[in-house]
């Protein structure tokens, strides 16, 4: 009797107007990142109103009114299809909010490696013909059943004295799986019964636990080392959450296109005084991928003003050859200021072989410290041998046969501590392919553009891109993808001269080259690779997307962005392989 009571009163329940509640508040604490995490992504599927959205900021440890969610609820820019959620502390588990309104979103769950099955009500069968469809595809499934506080205050009402929680719980979860009973299947499907109210007695810390528990199982190895983690910074998370809520869409479009356009703008100006000047002027031609000699090196004594030499490789990049101190050595401010000091990054101060600074030159450092500029000094090495021991940081001996050889990448790790990222960017792009470290350095350098780029491609479009069903920027991507094979080395210039300098011909060369892109971009090659990527579905597109909670209402957006930056990092690391083998063969042609 009372069985029968708990199943007619639950089959009369409608709860779409009840509000759910977030399960618990998390939202004060923030884990810092794992060294090492996995990628795995979780489908959550139901139709409107039965609280997908406030389920998953609850997964999340995000309450609905938090600071961290403030972005879930705003309206997306576009209509239909998946939301993208991240975990704020597992940069690879990610949520995907699907609706089932407009249809079983097949594409999706099939590549999903969870799918959390939501209703506030009883499962249809819509419901079951998902289920099967993705446990044919074997994949995990577990039903979620929400806003169940209102089905216990109801029976609780109608059977006051009869009223047992245990007995109503356990008549709830048969009633819930019914429409799933297949005697072809050995094991129920496991069932999570989540209350607003009451968190902590029913399934909902159970379900985080086989979120998880699923995910380091089945997820694939993740490590955020590899992935470039620290490339957005929290700084910039917050003025482009800034941005979007102050001016929407066309304002976060107007800061992004002006972040980028500073970084794409960056100068970098680099001086060399003193020292033996023609080891100095080896060494700037070096840095320019000239062999002395060359039409276009610098040659000859100190000059009588600075010399610029344009860097080869990056317009905004100049190498300066200054004059010597001479009849200023005793007034290193007057010297300075008549080379125009506050104009270069860097200074190198050249000493000849086993010259200990002198008193004037450290002075010079002295007033190059108050301008706030860097210096470091570089000695020469007249016996073609670099000296084995330890050295002071500031230090690096060079000698013009071992360029660039482990002292100069010791020179260039001591600029990537001192330097601005986009300074140091801008120096390591106008370097020509010195060695395999210093593409690495390169790629690393254009790395920090590519989330800009793929965030500013999916949200400037407005017509999908043919084939593809997301709106792209093809000719935005097409043009970065295209400087990256330029900064890289691979375009038909660029293998000229390599071929000029190695012997090795141009079409040995481009034997080497595997990557479609590196092969040559064209807008085609881009929708063809962004149809790729959008196949690939709920992968995460890189570790840092976890920082980015606003990306989930973004809706098709969120799924162009993941698009846009997979074409862009893997074309990137392709080439970057590219260039390596280039190198390499030209190398071993010496």
């Amino acid at each position: 009797m009372r069985q029968q009571m708990i199943m007619e009163t639950f089959h009369e329940l409608t709860l779409t107007e009840t509000k759910f509640h977030p399960l618990d508040d998390e939202s004060g604490h923030e884990d810092p990142p794992p060294e090492d995490c996995w990628d795995f992504s979780v489908a959550v599927a139901g139709g409107p109103g039965v609280g997908k959205t406030v389920l998953i900021q609850s997964l999340l440890g995000f309450s609905e009114n938090g600071q961290d969610s403030r972005a879930a609820f705003l309206h997306p820019n576009k209509p239909g299809g998946p939301l993208l959620y991240l975990h704020p502390s597992h940069p690879g588990l990610t949520f995907w909010e699907l609706p089932l309104d407009d249809g079983p979103p097949e594409k999706w769950i099939s590549e999903a490696d969870l799918l959390l099955l939501v209703t506030d009500t009883q499962f249809t069968q819509a419901h079951v013909d998902l289920a099967h469809s993705a446990l044919i595809q074997a994949k995990k499934l577990c039903l979620v059943r929400t806003k169940v506080d209102c089905d216990l205050h109801t029976l609780k009402r109608r059977m006051r004295e009869d009223y047992s929680r245990v007995e109503v719980l356990s008549a709830l979860r048969s009633v819930i799986q019914q429409p799933f009973n297949d005697s072809a299947r050995k094991e129920a499907l496991p069932l999570f019964l989540i209350s607003g109210y009451e968190p902590s007695k029913l399934d909902a810390p159970a379900l985080k636990a086989k979120v998880e528990e699923t995910s380091r199982e089945l997820g694939r190895a993740l490590c955020l080392a590899q992935q470039g983690y620290e490339v957005i910074g929290y700084e910039e998370i917050a003025e482009l959450q800034s941005a979007l809520e102050r001016g929407g869409i066309s304002e976060m479009v107007r800061f992004i296109q002006s972040s980028l356009d500073s970084l794409l703008d960056t100068r970098f100006d680099l001086a060399l005084m003193g020292g033996n000047p023609g080891f100095r002027h080896s060494v700037l031609n070096a840095l320019r991928g000239l062999k002395d000699g060359e039409d276009g090196s610098a040659h000859g004594g100190n000059p009588e003003n600075p010399i610029e030499y344009a860097s080869l490789k990056y317009p905004k990049a100049s190498l300066w050859d200054l004059p010597g101190m001479e009849s200023l050595e005793s007034q290193p401010k007057k010297y300075l200021e008549s080379v125009h000091v506050s104009r270069y990054d860097v200074t190198l101060l050249f000493l000849t072989p086993w010259q200990e600074a002198s008193s004037s030159y450290q002075s010079l450092v002295h007033e190059l410290k108050k301008e706030g500029k860097k210096s470091v000094f570089i000695q020469d090495c007249d016996d073609h041998e670099v000296p084995p021991g330890p050295r002071e940081d500031q230090v690096f001996v060079l000698s013009p046969v071992k360029l660039p050889g482990p002292e100069f990448h010791r020179f260039l790790g001591y600029l990537e501590k001192k330097l601005p990222s986009h300074k140091l960017r801008a120096f390591m792009l106008s370097l020509p392919n010195l060695s395999a470290e210093v593409i690495e350095k390169k790629k690393e350098a254009l790395s920090q553009e590519v989330w800009k780029v793929a965030l500013l491609s999916s949200l400037v479009a407005s017509v999908p891109v043919p084939g593809v069903g997301i709106a792209c920027d093809l000719t935005l991507l097409t043009a970065r993808l295209d400087t990256y094979r330029q900064e890289l080395g691979l375009d038909a210039d660029s293998l000229a001269n390599l071929s000029h300098k190695s012997g090795v011909p141009v079409p040995k060369l481009m034997l080497e080259i595997q990557s479609p892109a590196g092969k040559g971009v064209t807008r085609e090659l881009v929708q063809k690779m962004l149809g790729s990527a959008t196949g690939i579905g709920l992968e995460v597109a890189g570790v840092f997307l976890h920082r980015f909670p606003l990306l989930g209402p973004l809706a098709t957006g969120g799924i162009a962005f993941h698009a846009s930056y997979l074409v862009l990092s893997r074309c990137l690391e392709a080439m970057a392989e590219d260039a390596q083998r280039v190198l390499s063969r030209a190398q071993a042609h010496v």
